[in-house]
């Protein structure tokens, strides 16, 4: 609590007041209140989080693990920078209420403080919070003293008119004002260094976020009561300027003393959390490892001070105190936005290791009502603080996908939830293709030069994969020589005695394509099925046609490659990323069912995939296999050789299926090729047009949790 607390308590009371009386006037009492109110949702948030989480990292941890390593990203550069802008904030506040005391040059007086606070930090973070304890103590029993000496001699008319600057100039004063509010979180960054996290990190967040909305509206309207308008306009030191009006000469000097402490517990409280983000980047590889290093004895971590420290001093000896507070308010702005979004993630995951021992109350509205408002201050913050969180937001972008994205471990709630949601949409979509027994209609093309066995082939897929009795297949002959052929008269008697009707058609027209495409259209062909040639260049005139109908035609389709099929025991369905097209497992199981084989699926995976992820597909898989009418099992394996897996993991098949993607038959033809002759057995590619693609806003979703 002295850590949350003391990271408010400081640039908030002592130095804000003042800049936010100018843009609101006396409301900017209620702007104080009000950024508390939307601060209030994250807090909820990240108490819940830091319960199931209670690890170094924080804010960072949570989203990173809530919405990928990109996202975890963006919000460890945010929430870093917005805690190192603001105790440079802090020091340079010191530094002006110390002119009081002593005329000194500010600037290089704040570097040597801060200086001094990286050197306490190194020490330790129990001695630290000793410090930090008696700081924090100090400053609310004086702050409190303020109130109570100052709220006799508050004038009401100062108050009129309370809205001096109307609405827009209250929220605007709000959304400077935010950066009040930024340390409350700030305890879940040392979760790891807390006992009994799962009582005491709720009750910390709350408890500061509770003292500082009585505390900061309390302290502003005895500023606002006491003050001259156009004085406290104008002044850096509100607190002072407001005491030297009831206060004797020995209280404004306890008050400068006052803030003095408080300016500096927040830069400490600044340091100690800041720090803790370049390590947890560390040890999720998205930063250089030798961040994650620790100090043997204090337990620091002893580079991430380090780092933040010298970036602290360049901020303090360079950088505008205004701009130091409204960047640190817009980062913040954004970062809140995303706690409360990670909080939705996990729980719409559900996720069996996310066990929260405190869950925020009125989920997920609250969440909902944090965010929007969030967004809608961070409009109010003017365009440099914009642009500022713009540039870091960018840079954290092109960090992520140069240094990091090659050695995170892509997994988040969000993923997950994208993940169980698909899969179950499927296996749904799967059961339901398998309980109709098969397509009423299906289009068998038998073009020159297809070989008899594979011409057999073709009409025995299609007897299996036909409703039976009742359906019927259609047989389109653009070769004249097979005319006696396809189907033959053992092929005709089996059909009968399954009840399947068999017509033919023969052709000679130029025009294959079209004719085929006008049947589809006019008859309402459920599948096409077709044969690939043997050498895909030398028949370019035929592949052309096979793409056209593949893109054109609005049935599903399948174009066996390599060679005939014989006696079918094990049929492989084959998976690499996603889950399985309905399609495949529909035919798989169909064509299984009637020639009494099993079903293997085989999914690959990259080498730098999580451990979830094989799990997750073999739960995805057992799904599939309740729906399934036939024996089967499984093989997940993580892979750099796609060949060379397929083919070990496929052992045994006699017909393999695998997905046709909308490409140009040449590179799907060389994949096919390839797991074909690896493999030894019949490929069946299977394209279904009729696939739920997802829209531009999923795209964009899947693209920032990858």
């Amino acid at each position: 609590m002295t850590i949350s607390i003391g990271a408010m308590i400081g640039s908030g009371i002592f130095v804000l007041p003042g800049l936010a009386f100018k843009i609101a006037g006396p409301s900017v009492v209620l702007a104080f209140f009000l950024a508390g109110v939307v601060v209030l949702p994250a807090a909820l948030s990240q108490s819940e989080m830091a319960t199931a989480m209670p690890e170094a990292g924080g804010t960072y941890l949570y989203i990173d693990r809530a919405m990928g390593p990109l996202m975890g990203t963006i919000a460890g550069f945010g929430v870093w920078f917005s805690l190192v802008f603001k105790a440079s904030f802090a020091l340079v506040g010191l530094s002006a209420y110390l002119e009081f005391f002593v005329e000194h040059p500010e600037r290089p007086v704040a570097a040597v403080l801060a200086v001094l606070l990286i050197i306490v930090n190194l020490i330790g973070v129990r001695q630290t919070a000793g410090f930090q304890a008696a700081l924090v103590s100090i400053v609310l029993v004086l702050l409190a003293g303020f109130v109570i000496l100052g709220a006799p001699n508050t004038e009401p008319a100062a108050f009129e008119p309370f809205l001096s600057e109307g609405w827009k100039g209250l929220f605007s004063a709000t959304a400077v004002v935010f950066v009040s509010y930024i340390g409350v979180t700030k305890v879940a960054s040392v979760a790891e260094e807390v006992k009994r996290p799962g009582r005491n990190i709720p009750l910390s967040i709350l408890t500061s976020v509770g003292i500082a909305m009585l505390l900061y509206p309390a302290v502003v309207a005895v500023m606002v009561g006491v003050t001259p308008a156009d004085e406290l306009a104008h002044t850096e030191t509100p607190v002072l300027t407001a005491a030297t009006h009831f206060l004797g000469s020995a209280g404004t000097y306890v008050i400068a003393g006052t803030a003095v402490l408080a300016l500096l517990s927040m830069a400490n409280a600044g340091v100690i959390a800041s720090a803790r983000y370049p390590f947890a980047m560390a040890r999720n590889s998205l930063a250089p490892p030798f961040l994650a290093r620790i100090g043997t004895r204090s337990g620091a971590p002893v580079a991430g001070i380090t780092v933040t420290g010298v970036v602290l001093i360049i901020l303090v000896l360079f950088v505008p105190l205004i701009e130091l507070a409204k960047l640190a308010s817009a980062f913040q702005l954004l970062v809140f936005a995303l706690v409360n979004l990670a909080v939705i993630a996990f729980r719409e995951g559900h996720l069996d290791w996310y066990q929260p021992k405190f869950r925020s109350p009125l989920y997920p509205a609250i969440q909902i009502f944090g965010i929007v408002a969030s967004l809608l201050l961070l409009t109010q913050m003017g365009i440099v603080p914009l642009l500022g969180a713009a540039v870091f937001v960018g840079a954290g972008v092109i960090w992520y996908r140069v240094f990091g994205q090659s050695r995170a471990v892509k997994e988040s709630a969000a993923r997950d939830a994208l993940r169980l949601r698909e899969d179950a949409r499927l296996v749904q979509t799967s059961a339901a293709a398998v309980a109709t027994g098969g397509r009423k209609l299906i289009l068998v093309l038998i073009r020159r030069p297809t070989r008899p066995s594979r011409q057999h082939t073709l009409f025995r897929l299609a007897m299996r994969l036909t409703v039976a009795p009742g359906g019927r297949i259609h047989v389109i002959n653009f070769d004249a020589r097979t005319r006696r052929m396809i189907p033959t008269d053992e092929d005709l008697a089996q059909a009968r005695k399954l009840g399947i009707e068999v017509t033919t058609e023969h052709y000679t027209d130029e025009d294959r394509r079209g004719m085929v495409h006008a049947f589809v259209e006019r008859e309402g062909v459920d599948l096409f099925i077709a044969d690939l040639p043997q050498d895909l260049r030398a028949s370019r005139h035929v592949t052309r046609d096979l793409h056209w109908l593949q893109e054109h035609l609005t049935c599903d389709s399948a174009f066996l490659r390599n060679r005939a099929v014989d006696n079918i025991d094990r049929i492989a369905v084959l998976g690499t990323g996603g889950p399985y097209d309905p399609v495949k497992v529909e035919m798989a199981d169909h064509i299984a069912r009637h020639e009494d084989a099993s079903i293997r699926f085989v999914h690959l995976t990259s080498v730098d995939a999580p451990p979830g992820q094989a799990e997750s597909i073999r739960a995805y898989h057992e799904q599939l296999g309740e729906v399934l009418t036939v024996p089967w099992d499984d093989r997940v394996s993580p892979t750099n050789d796609l060949i060379d897996t397929l083919t070990e993991l496929s052992r045994g098949a006699n017909l393999v299926v695998l997905g046709a993607p909308s490409h140009r038959f040449h590179l799907v033809a060389d994949l096919a090729d390839r797991i074909a002759e690896a493999v030894d057995c019949p490929a069946l590619l299977v394209h279904t047009p009729t696939l739920e693609k997802p829209g531009p806003f999923k795209r964009a979703v899947e693209w920032l949790i990858s």
